[in-house]
């Protein structure tokens, strides 16, 4: 390959490898940024930060709990792969197509537990409750609180729990009704001093599990006092209930995951299936071929260089088959004819006309005496009737009649 080629390859390789580390450090950045950028509120398993819930996270797969997390939206689709959702303070509105697939979902014998948000009302869009007014929290210095305990109906969730933290001394009362927990009342789970912290409501198979403050399963409560005993027995609860195991911390509506669009869906099409694999190798075929197609490997070789012949070559070719052949009366009946038809063609006559008359045309036109050219014209034509024409006597006439056409066609006078 050429060494302007190499260097333009050389050129390209380098571009290239300047723009993969530019999007690298760009997206290490915008992953940077988006962890010091993250909410100190948000109950993510993701974060080691006081308010999040790695911690739970963490403590659930020391028990051999089944558990995962979800980044993408509460529909069908998700829904098929969870019995157990942990919804936690969640900061983005749940939408009115995931709402419908939770009911339907907590019908069949899915278990939901979720808190309300202090910033987003789980109802869509941050709907107001039934009293007008939207969801919000009474914080105060955190301080243990002590269980409450009855020996003839122990909660089941108070087992082994002598005293917790909570962040705030919200309570939920049996009768407040969300958009999941049906028109019944619900059964209280676990209350301290403060009052009822955790009530059930059953829907048909299922069941909806609200916690008035999840702070318990933060980082930084759930080594205090018996909060880790409280979030124990809160997820064995919850999978005794549930149809299966499969314990889910829902991450997208606490600010991790990606909605679904046009695009997501596009790429998903082409990256998930085969087709979409078939078509996508097909593109990087077509775009390899576009690439190549004019591209040479190794050094352009110059074109051959043929000899061309001369005319005054293919004369004497022709010539020496002609003298081989002995054809010296067809030679000379060829050039005759041609010098013929040039004859009367430079003078204006007919090819036919009569030799007194192109002899007089000609002399008129040379001032010279016209038994001269009709006498040389007489000879040709008597030479051609004879049977067989001698080499040296068609070398003389031809001589004779190229003498009359550089005199006449080309107006050079023949020198004496």
């Amino acid at each position: 390959m050429p060494q302007l080629g190499r260097r333009s390859d050389y050129m390209i390789l380098a571009v290239l490898g300047i723009a993969v580390v530019i999007v690298v450090v760009l997206a290490a950045l915008s992953g940077w940024r988006s962890r010091q950028s993250e909410p100190y509120t948000a109950r993510t398993t993701h974060s080691t930060r006081p308010n999040g819930t790695m911690a739970c996270y963490l403590l659930f797969e020391r028990f051999d709990v089944d558990v995962r997390r979800s980044e993408r939206p509460l529909l069908d689709k998700t829904l098929e792969r969870c019995d157990v959702v942990f919804l936690l303070d969640p900061l983005v509105p749940i939408g009115d197509g995931e709402l419908t697939g939770l009911k339907a979902w907590v019908r069949r014998g899915g278990v939901l537990v979720y808190s309300r948000s202090r910033y987003a009302s789980f109802r869509p869009g941050g709907e107001p409750d039934r009293s007008g007014r939207k969801h919000t929290r009474r914080t105060r210095p955190a301080r243990p609180t002590t269980a409450r305990r009855e020996p003839a109906t122990p909660l089941p969730l108070a087992r082994d729990v002598s005293r917790t933290h909570f962040d705030t001394v919200d309570t939920v009362k049996l009768d407040d009704h969300g958009p999941l927990e049906g028109d019944g009342d619900g059964t209280a789970l676990f209350a301290d001093e403060a009052g009822t912290r955790i009530v059930s409501h059953r829907t048909m198979r299922g069941e909806v599990i609200v916690l008035a403050d999840s702070s318990f399963l933060t980082n930084k409560y759930l080594g205090e006092q018996d909060n880790s005993i409280l979030a124990a027995n809160l997820v064995e609860y919850a999978v005794t209930r549930a149809r299966g195991g499969r314990v889910v911390f829902d991450e997208y509506h606490v600010g991790f995951g990606r909605a679904e669009s046009g695009w997501s869906l596009l790429r998903a099409s082409f990256v998930r299936t085969t087709p979409g694999w078939s078509m996508l190798c097909l593109m990087a075929a077509g775009a390899l071929f576009l690439v190549y197609k004019g591209r040479r490997f190794g050094t352009r070789y110059p074109p051959t260089r043929v000899r061309r012949r001369t005319k005054i070559e293919y004369v004497h070719s022709v010539g020496a088959t002609y003298r081989s052949a002995r054809a010296h009366g067809l030679t000379c009946e060829l050039i005759y004819a041609r010098f013929r038809r040039t004859l009367a063609a430079a003078v204006g006559l007919a090819p036919s006309a009569p030799i007194d008359a192109l002899a007089t045309a000609v002399a008129r036109r040379t001032l010279r005496n016209p038994h001269y050219y009709e006498q040389i014209l007489a000879e040709c034509e008597t030479a051609l009737a004879e049977r067989r024409l001698r080499a040296r006597r068609a070398r003389a006439l031809l001589d004779k009649l190229a003498s009359i056409e550089s005199e006449v066609v080309h107006g050079h006078r023949t020198r004496k």
